[in-house]
């Protein structure tokens, strides 16, 4: 299929609604609720969301391979899409729903649930974005895709945020600042999860039409766990063979972990460093990005066509990372001490409007990218492999993920954060402003680096479709 209609596109993309929904809830809480609320060390938190994403990340290829090579009536894709989607809504609920006490046993369960939620994620999460490469090969298409793709996991965002900040977080007689109260984390995500439920399974029903049309598995029909393991690191092996995917690979691990550190830190740095109070403000900031997000969506397409998939990632992540660190730094410098904190907000406002319009046509850009990489691919070994090509990127975005948590935690610890809110000093905030900028900041531009190489155009790629086209007719 080349072209394809409004109603499958958004069914697809409502699937990653249900990520979008389970994914925020986890970047912006889960580091801050087991460090901050439950008083989990800060090097155990981040050590357990490193061993977390890094697990996640050994799983991605597994799936992404297993799906690739995978034959059944429905397809190589929707048979994980189903599975995936029951067991991470329970694990996510328990992930914040701890039942145990102590340091050590509260470190055992979020390694145990994280890893468990990640996972099941990771079945529902690998083949959707395959299954999204295989809609269409046409260039500009595969990138509308991902636009709804992204629209719908910006929404899911949304809804969470409009959820946490305008109703669970909001402050009380007993809780100043809402995000603080340990007794909200569980039923919102009882919420979450059945969100995730519904958005995922819609999506597989109303999508379930074009197994008919999708590519089958090549090769032996014998299914072995031993080959398919070893498929696993060949296909890793051969897709950073690749120069495009190469570049894409190392500029998503700086990429990521850069924005681990920041989002890990999303709430210590809305809470203490910029000090917001009330639902108004937190809500306020909180949803400035998505409009931004919104913006960049309509934009994107335009964008790619005109510079291309390279250049959007390109200058998308330098924008991105400029504008993430130019109110820290004025903070720093005092720029704010004598301002009214409406002006303070109204700032942090603008700032994360114009990151949501820069970042999207990059994130756009690189999911249209490898589906692009791996049409290059099949010139070179016959095979499609867009599953361990999505895998093996999210491999990269996953454990890199985890670096940037783990490094949050050993931040905090470095910086002798303290566990009670009433002893943080402005050393202490000082030293949390140094981490979320310019730390942030020389990891950002090892980033911009690698996409800098990034050199399959759309020029290129059309002549790599026209010789797969001329293939398949002889």
């Amino acid at each position: 299929m080349s072209k394809l209609t409004f109603g499958l596109k958004a069914s697809y993309g409502l699937g990653q609604l249900s990520v979008g929904v389970l994914g925020l809830m986890a970047r912006i809480c889960l580091f801050f609720f087991y460090s901050q609320v439950l008083g989990l060390s800060p090097l155990l938190a981040g050590l357990a969301s490193a061993i977390a994403s890094v697990f996640d990340a050994i799983t991605d290829p597994i799936i992404g391979s297993l799906s690739d090579n995978w034959r059944s009536k429905y397809g190589r894709r929707f048979p994980f899409l189903v599975i995936g989607t029951l067991p991470t809504a329970i694990c996510a609920f328990l992930l914040f729903t701890p039942l145990v006490e102590g340091e050590i046993l509260l470190f055992i369960w979020f390694v145990t649930f994280s890893c468990l939620t990640n996972l099941f994620l990771t079945v529902f999460t690998i083949p959707h974005y395959a299954l999204g490469a295989e809609l269409s090969d046409d260039y500009l298409e595969r990138a509308s895709v991902v636009a709804y793709r992204q629209f719908f996991y910006f929404f899911g965002q949304v809804i969470v945020l409009f959820l946490a900040y305008g109703y669970f977080f909001a402050p009380n007689e007993d809780f100043t600042n809402g995000q603080l109260n340990p007794d909200v984390y569980s039923p919102f995500a009882t919420v979450v999860a059945f969100l995730y439920l519904l958005a995922s399974f819609t999506s597989i029903w109303k999508t379930q039409s074009v197994i008919p049309s999708l590519a089958e598995a090549v090769g032996d029909t014998n299914f072995s766990f031993k080959d398919s393991f070893k498929t696993i690191f060949t296909d890793i092996y051969e897709a950073l063979k690749n120069h495009s995917f190469r570049m894409v690979f190392f500029g998503n691990i700086c990429t990521s972990i850069a924005a681990g550190l920041s989002w890990n830190l999303e709430l210590y740095a809305l809470t203490f460093f910029w000090g917001l109070t009330g639902e108004t403000s937190l809500l306020l900031v909180g949803l400035a990005f998505y409009p931004g997000a919104f913006i960049g969506l309509v934009i994107a397409n335009k964008f790619i066509d005109r510079f291309g998939k390279g250049n959007a990632m390109l200058y998308g992540t330098a924008l991105w990372i400029t504008f993430i660190i130019i109110p820290v730094v004025l903070k720093l410098y005092g720029f704010f001490d004598q301002s009214e904190m409406a002006q303070i907000v109204i700032t942090l406002l603008i700032f994360r409007v114009i990151q949501g319009i820069v970042i999207t046509p990059s994130e756009i850009g690189f999911g249209a990218s490898l589906a692009d990489i791996a049409d290059e691919q099949e010139i070179h070994t016959h095979k499609r492999q867009e599953g361990a090509f999505f895998a093996a990127a999210f491999f990269s975005i996953k454990a890199s993920l985890g670096m940037g948590a783990a490094l949050s935690g050993v931040a905090l610890w470095f910086i002798s954060w303290p566990a009670e809110v009433g002893n943080i000093s402005a050393d202490n905030l000082f030293d949390l402003g140094l981490i979320l900028g310019p730390l942030v900041a020389a990891i950002g531009l090892m980033a911009i680096y690698f996409y800098s190489k990034y050199d399959l155009t759309k020029d290129r790629h059309k002549k790599i479709i026209n010789e797969l086209d001329e293939r398949k007719q002889n």
